[in-house]
């Protein structure tokens, strides 16, 4: 029989950098259809695709238990992040900072009508995405952990 693994052997630096990967990866490749609510699923692969790669740097520090505490607070998430070396510019923390004021990862995933400030939020998702995950990568990579850029 095998022995379950605990959390924190599941669900590691890598497994995160990982998983973010695959969220902005696809994020890119799907069309870019001009009608319709169909910036709803490239918004939110972005958006957790950045609450993942935040997720990762914070996983060299706490248990998983704690990063799950941190819930899908970009803010919060960022804040940890930088106290662990992430350098996060202004155009960035814009729109992490977007990201939780406008509820923009819940808009994402469920019909909620009325205006919304969000405009051209999907090219600056894709730019922040990049930036954040170069930035947790070379982080990762200097505590061992072998992550692509």
């Amino acid at each position: 029989m095998i022995e379950p693994t605990d959390d924190d052997e599941r669900t590691n630096s890598l497994g995160l950098f990982n998983t973010a990967e695959a969220f902005r990866l696809s994020a890119m490749a799907l069309p870019n259809i001009k009608h319709g609510h169909a910036e709803k699923p490239r918004r939110f692969l972005y958006s957790h695709a950045l609450e993942l790669y935040l997720k990762a740097v914070l996983r060299q520090k706490h248990r998983i238990a704690t990063v799950r505490k941190f819930g899908h607070r970009i803010r919060l998430l960022m804040r940890e992040a930088e106290t662990l070396g992430l350098v996060v510019g202004d155009n960035d923390r814009t729109v992490l900072a977007l990201i939780d004021d406008t509820d923009a990862m819940l808009d994402s995933r469920y019909i909620r009508t009325g205006s919304k400030r969000l405009g051209t939020l999907d090219e600056a998702l894709c730019g922040t995405c990049k930036n954040i995950r170069d930035g947790v990568g070379t982080i990762l990579r200097k505590k061992g952990v072998l992550v692509r850029l």
